[in-house]
């Protein structure tokens, strides 16, 4: 090989190794990019949410530790929920964007003045991010954009996950009860000891002891106590309606519930709150049709009463 042929080579293999390195410096940016948090922040910091669509506002609010609603009487929030969507915000990575361009930001609805949802996050009054969410690319995506930013992305969200009324971030277990021990309905009372439920024993005066129970009842009704959602809260009183009140106990405390129906609508509403809430058809007939008809084994003996012998030969 000539000297001239020799340098040659070494110029090339230079070039070569140059541009390999600027290409393996491409690419560790391009995954850098693709790693960037399109939001940056502290789940524990924040304390407010606000989702919006334009015409309809939830606002969420933490107070010493647990989710409210301001604006629906500061019931509880589904905590389990919000938690659940702020830790799946804290994990999107912006990638590549989409498009870039104003006329993009109308097709795509994530426009400051025409978007799909719009997202806030706040501690105190110091914003912590916010994002436009628009329409939908495919299978659980979700065009997004932050303000101020040009880029738009398509990220791993569902815009059913951010709902814009407080209806549907209450919490609709707040009326379950917790270790039901007691319960006192209209013609009975039941009470649980050592996992055995049993009717509220009789005064020694009494002329006819506690029937024989059926448990199974008595444990389906402690369940449909203990498993109560709501699904929502009542736009008005359910008029005339009597209602059925049951006295319950538990680990948590002692409430006072009442059922009632008007028409086709089911209510319940509990002592320790001012609101009255709706309640499925399947969860009002479930506690309210069991009495002491079902409770009471029809084919028992009342205790310490004995069968007395067929006169028949």
């Amino acid at each position: 090989m000539t000297t001239t042929q020799a340098r040659l080579s070494a110029l090339l293999l230079l070039q070569l190794l140059i541009a390999a390195g600027l290409f393996w410096s491409s690419q560790q940016q391009q995954q850098q990019g693709l790693q960037q948090p399109l939001l940056s922040f502290e789940q524990s910091q924040v304390d407010r949410v606000v989702l919006a669509d334009g015409d309809t506002t939830a606002t969420l609010s933490r107070v010493d530790g647990n989710w409210q609603l301001p604006q629906m009487q500061q019931l509880p929030a589904d905590s389990d929920k919000l938690d659940d969507l702020l830790s799946k915000l804290n994990a999107l990575n912006a990638g590549w964007p989409v498009a870039t361009t104003a006329s993009g930001r109308e097709r795509f609805e994530v426009a400051e003045d025409n978007f799909q949802r719009r997202l806030q996050l706040y501690r105190g009054d110091t914003a912590l991010g916010e994002l436009f969410v628009g329409t939908s690319p495919g299978f659980r995506k979700v065009h997004a954009r932050r303000p101020g930013d040009d880029e738009i992305y398509s990220v791993a969200l569902n815009s059913y996950e951010l709902p814009v009324t407080d209806e549907a971030w209450l919490d609709k277990t707040l009326l379950s009860a917790t270790g039901v021990d007691s319960i006192k309905g209209p013609d009975y009372a039941l009470h649980k000891k050592e996992e055995s439920w049993g009717f509220v024993t009789a005064a020694p005066e009494a002329e006819q002891a506690s029937p024989k129970l059926n448990v199974e009842k008595a444990q389906q009704l402690a369940s449909a106590v203990a498993g109560l959602r709501v699904d929502g809260v009542a736009d008005s009183p359910p008029g005339e309606a009597t209602p059925i009140t049951l006295e319950v106990a538990g680990a948590g405390g002692r409430w006072t519930y009442q059922f009632m129906q008007a028409d086709d609508n089911y209510y319940v509403r509990r002592d320790d709150l001012e609101a009255i809430f709706t309640i499925s058809q399947f969860d009002y007939e479930r506690i309210t049709e069991i009495g002491m008809p079902q409770l009471a084994l029809e084919d028992a003996q009342p205790e310490g009463e004995e069968v007395q012998p067929s006169d028949a030969s």
